[in-house]
């Protein structure tokens, strides 16, 4: 009904974020991200080949939004369809996140995820900003490097499964292609 509608009125949404179920910064309890939702990889190729199919590819944008940490991350999401990314996990980290996997319960030890008073003067933005600020400008430089050595791809926008390669079980290198059988 969405995809008539969409079609019929021609008003899509901007974006679809796909987020996956890998947990997070474990804002949610643990039998959610344990146990319910699929892999972020697999939703994104999942849905870029039903929008593909229902024609909506060139209308509607797919970010990709679920454990998301570094540059391969970023290339590979793109690679199999995702127009954008969202990256919690890696700031986090920049920020100091120990992981303490508790912050659904506003007792963030270090200040992040909490609103608690004592707990948030273990998060001082003046020391923080800088790392923060490194992580995103390191990531965006490591992107760059990574398809700089990529054949035929001078643009983000040229990243396709084909062109993006990883070592398997057994040692033996598939392109993402291969490996998602696009």
């Amino acid at each position: 009904e969405m995809i008539r509608t969409f079609k019929v009125r021609d008003n899509y949404p901007d974006f679809i974020t796909v987020d996956g179920s890998e947990g997070g910064t474990g804002s949610a309890p643990p039998e959610h991200t344990n146990n319910v939702g699929m892999p972020l990889l697999d939703g994104l190729v999942m849905l870029r080949g039903k929008m593909k199919k229902w024609g909506l590819d060139e209308n509607i944008k797919i970010i990709a939004s679920g454990k998301i940490i570094d540059s391969f991350d970023v290339v590979r999401a793109i690679a199999l369809g995702a127009n954008g990314v969202n990256i919690a996990r890696g700031f986090m980290f920049s920020m100091g996140c120990i992981q303490a996997r508790i912050c659904h319960r506003d007792r963030c030890p270090v200040g992040i995820t909490t609103q608690k008073k004592h707990l948030i003067r273990g998060l001082v933005v003046e020391d923080k900003y800088q790392r923060v600020y490194n992580f995103h400008r390191n990531t965006i430089k490591a992107v760059k490097h990574l398809i700089g050595g990529m054949p035929n791809v001078e643009n983000i926008k040229d990243i396709t499964a084909d062109k993006v390669f990883r070592r398997v079980e057994g040692g033996e290198i598939k392109s993402l292609k291969e490996i998602y059988s696009l």
